[in-house]
């Protein structure tokens, strides 16, 4: 089975619809979280991950935009409620078996806490072995839009990147394929748009 990995859209729904192209080979997509931005919202981005089934969780981004006090984006007529409704249904992390590994999935890290998320990064040893207790063969984290896949211990802990916002200085968006019969990763880069 092939898995497409992506994370962190940020409202850029171009750089997704472009994302799910490249991942059009792909069995399943998985999204990592941060579907909108905290002050940009397109509903046309749920309305794509929907019609290409992907199972997404929020990010601190999303849950931002759905429980910050007199958030603008929840004003009468600022966002179409079923648009807003749809965002909350999103879970904050997803537990899951597909092609027969053991998938958990978390915006920042296993130990995020509401909208607050940690970052981490693939030189950050402490917080790697922190996530390599996390029960499952493979674990999917997003926001710090730089894709990487590494092992730790026996954990394959994967960071597809960003199809929304390049942070990384390469000028590209990414997303990831996991091939799950041999656990290989390979990052597929795209001009940032």
């Amino acid at each position: 089975m092939r898995l497409g990995l992506i994370a962190d859209i940020h409202a850029n729904a171009e750089g997704l619809r472009q994302g799910l192209e490249i991942l059009a080979d792909c069995d399943e997509v998985l999204c990592a979280g941060d579907v909108m931005y905290q002050y940009r919202f397109r509903a046309e981005v749920l309305d794509l991950l929907d019609e290409r089934g992907v199972l997404s969780i929020s990010g601190n981004h999303d849950r931002t935009i759905l429980t910050a006090p007199g958030h603008p984006l929840r004003a009468p007529n600022a966002v179409p409620s079923d648009a807003l409704a749809r965002l909350a249904a999103l879970p904050d992390h997803i537990s899951t078996d597909l092609g027969g590994l053991r998938i958990a999935m978390f915006h920042g890290s296993p130990w995020d806490e509401a909208a607050q998320c940690h970052y981490i990064y693939p030189d950050d040893q402490r917080a790697l072995r922190r996530v390599a207790t996390v029960e499952a063969d493979v674990v999917v984290l997003g926001h710090t839009h730089i894709p990487f896949h590494l092992l730790v211990g026996e954990r394959l802990v994967v960071n597809p990147g960003s199809v929304g916002e390049c942070r990384d200085g390469t000028n590209t968006l990414s997303c990831a394929v996991l091939d799950t019969a041999t656990r290989a990763v390979e990052v597929r880069r795209y001009p940032s748009i």
